[in-house]
């Protein structure tokens, strides 16, 4: 999947694979701060990207603001990471309407966890 990933970037960027590579791991050891933009609802696109050196960058991605509310570092995706990062949006008073996500099985269950109707 990563050589996958890097074929679309480096025919989507104009880059080469190691220019992207030397990009990534300048940004991943420079973590810009984190802010929120702040608003009474959010459309989220949770998704997690794998990097090489065992790095999942999971991102929640607000849709109607087009801004990443949040983000986090790990080595992969986990159900308790991740409803812990849905809580915490949600203890910002700001009501998440809707979720999409790939149907990776921990983002499913932190879902449904955290947000049983």
């Amino acid at each position: 999947m990563e050589r996958h990933v890097y074929k679309n970037l480096v025919r989507d960027s104009g880059m080469s694979q190691s220019s992207l590579q030397r990009l990534f791991k300048y940004y991943l050891s420079h973590v810009p701060p984190l802010t929120i933009r702040h608003k009474q609802q959010a459309h989220l696109l949770i998704d997690g990207t794998y990097f090489p050196g065992n790095i999942c960058l999971i991102l929640y991605w607000d849709h109607d603001v087009r801004f990443t509310q949040l983000y986090r570092l790990t080595d992969e995706e986990r159900y308790q990471e991740i409803k812990e990062d849905l809580d915490n949006i949600k203890s910002l008073a700001i009501e998440i309407v809707s979720i999409t996500c790939d149907g990776h099985r921990a983002i499913l269950k932190a879902i449904r966890k955290g947000y049983r109707t």
